[in-house]
């Protein structure tokens, strides 16, 4: 049916002499042959990512049909739309342009009757340690604070019952909840994380993500017989395990070109090669590949907190557990959308709060401390009167994203 094709055709500046070595291939149909003229045209005028996927010689190859071909360019195009711009750089442009608001309450979160039900999207919290490791101010709290609690047991119940409730009722059905919790001792480990997992799950809760926090300067224990605490957990709580939001992060890799996989990085390890079907490979590192990196799966490695992040705002001040800012970020990024609310119900000096505003969410924060509460207001009112310029959102991502 080809064999009687004029030498002067041209299509789309695809001369029949450059069609002359893909006409000894599977070529069967006329839409075959317009197939095979696109993509020559792609990798012709495409550039070097266009040609380094190398289409047209797996087409010659039998390795891949023409149609195929077509879909992958397509892809192409798409994904280099996208190129340059993830759930990180969405926000922090937007927030560069607009920015949003926030709200404190110095009360007791065991009331959360200021939030509506269900209008937040992500809570990211650290909540006093058990049994007494720490003793806050006590501000405006009209019972024991948490953490008071004789036993471990009671310690949950009470984070469960009285705080998580509340929660998980102004919290969207599409929701996230992330607890940040260590293990407590005496003598022996009490296992508070496992017994809030187990104490959550009976009361309506669904454990999805379980991520540990390595700090890479824990605060020295001494006269123990064990080795040093170096860890915490980061739980991963949600309302509805089937329709939970969740994005993805991704990061585009600089200086990499797109290519050609078999397979796709969704597949599973145990397909069938003759089942897997060629697929774009895009130059992005993924959440998972950022953990991969650090050679522990679902380990986030840093230091424990820079004081020098508060002494810039006040002094004088001083709080008896701050948390680093790049802990709360991936969980904002990938379960919240720019514009939603974000919660934590013990604020304190308000990091996942700043971070929320930094990512172009609203954020609420309660305390029962005043102190903090008012150095908190003076924290957030500084990041909405400087919102970061475009060198500085590319820092923020480069520090937090390429090197954490």
């Amino acid at each position: 049916m080809l064999n009687n094709i004029s030498p002067e055709l041209s299509i789309s500046g695809i001369t029949y002499q450059d069609l002359c070595p893909m006409l000894q291939s599977r070529i069967d149909t006329v839409e075959d042959f317009a197939r095979i003229a696109t993509v020559m045209t792609f990798e012709k005028n495409g550039g070097e990512e266009a040609k380094n996927l190398k289409l047209m010689t797996l087409v010659k190859d039998g390795k891949m049909t023409p149609e195929r071909a077509v879909k992958l360019m397509e892809s192409f195009h798409l994904a280099k739309k996208d190129q340059g711009f993830n759930a990180l750089t969405e926000s922090l442009d937007h927030v560069h342009l607009y920015g949003k608001g926030f709200n404190l309450y110095n009360k007791d979160s065991r009331n959360l009757g200021d939030i509506p039900d269900g209008t937040i999207s992500t809570a990211v919290l650290s909540p006093p340690y058990a049994l007494g490791q720490r003793i806050y101010p006590t501000g405006v709290m009209t019972a024991e604070q948490l953490g008071s609690e004789p036993t471990a047991d009671d310690y949950i119940k009470n984070s469960v019952n009285d705080y998580y409730s509340e929660i998980y009722r102004v919290l969207k059905n599409e929701g996230s909840l992330f607890i940040n919790i260590m293990d407590t001792y005496k003598g022996v480990s009490c296992i508070v994380p496992h017994k809030l997992v187990v104490e959550m799950v009976t009361a309506g809760w669904y454990l999805v993500g379980d991520w540990t926090w390595a700090k890479s300067n824990p605060k020295p224990v001494g006269k123990i017989k064990r080795l040093q605490p170096t860890t915490e957990r980061i739980l991963h709580f949600v309302k509805d395990p089937k329709n939970y939001y969740f994005r993805e992060f991704i990061h585009w890799k600089q200086g990499e070109l797109f290519g050609i996989q078999r397979g796709c990085n969704d597949a599973k390890s145990g397909d069938k090669k003759d089942k897997v079907k060629w697929s774009l490979k895009k130059p992005i590192k993924r959440f998972k590949d950022f953990l991969d990196e650090q050679e522990v799966q679902g380990v986030i490695e840093g230091a424990s907190f820079n004081w020098s992040e508060l002494r810039k705002i006040d002094p004088n001040f001083t709080h008896l557990a701050p948390f680093p800012a790049y802990l709360p970020i991936l969980p904002i990024l990938m379960t919240s959308r720019i514009g939603d609310t974000v919660l934590d119900i013990f604020t304190g000096t308000s990091t996942t709060a700043e971070v929320a505003l930094q990512l172009g969410r609203n954020a609420i924060g309660y305390d029962t401390d005043p102190a903090s509460i008012e150095f908190s207001k003076k924290r957030l009112d500084l990041v909405e009167q400087n919102l970061p310029s475009i060198d500085e959102i590319t820092d923020f991502e480069n520090e937090y994203m390429t090197a954490a």
